[in-house]
């Protein structure tokens, strides 16, 4: 690629567009006996690491607390987090239909591959394989694979 085509392709992309993170997000507040869920969109500009799951988790309590606890009491330390699930990031927010939604809206799956007792991680979306790994670790791979990648 020329210098040329390389600046314009540099200036065409636009650094300022967003791109937000959908999870599902169940939780409660400290002493309470029951839990709520609500989706929370996260921009993932505001992410400074976005791998570390404990400033995105940081980011999901602040949110929650603006928006579900009263005012003078919305701190993030009033939220306990119980479970955060990615949502299908393929979708247009907020209704829009899923490609992988046939499959139960998971774009990746596990089958069986060779040698014995390895699984192989497929992709749907291409359909490639994206490692393998002994079975007894297939499960946690898919978990990380899946919060990592997620539809992107």
């Amino acid at each position: 690629m020329s210098e040329t085509a390389a600046m314009q392709a540099a200036e065409s992309e636009d650094p300022t567009e967003d791109q937000f993170i959908s999870y599902r997000v169940t939780w409660k507040e400290p002493g309470a006996d029951t839990s709520r869920t609500t989706r929370c969109l996260i921009d993932a500009a505001h992410l400074s690491r976005p791998g570390d799951v404990e400033q995105r988790n940081e980011l999901l309590r602040k949110m929650i607390a603006i928006r579900h606890l009263p005012r003078g009491l919305a701190e993030a330390d009033r939220i306990v987090l119980l479970d955060v699930l990615p949502i299908c990031n393929c979708m247009t927010y907020p209704n829009g239909p899923c490609q992988f939604a046939e499959y139960g809206g998971t774009r990746f799956r596990l089958l069986p591959s060779t040698p014995a007792n390895f699984e192989a991680l497929h992709d749907r979306h291409d359909d490639q394989i994206m490692g393998r790994v002994h079975n007894t670790l297939s499960v946690e791979f898919l978990t990380m694979v899946r919060e990592k990648y997620s539809h992107q």
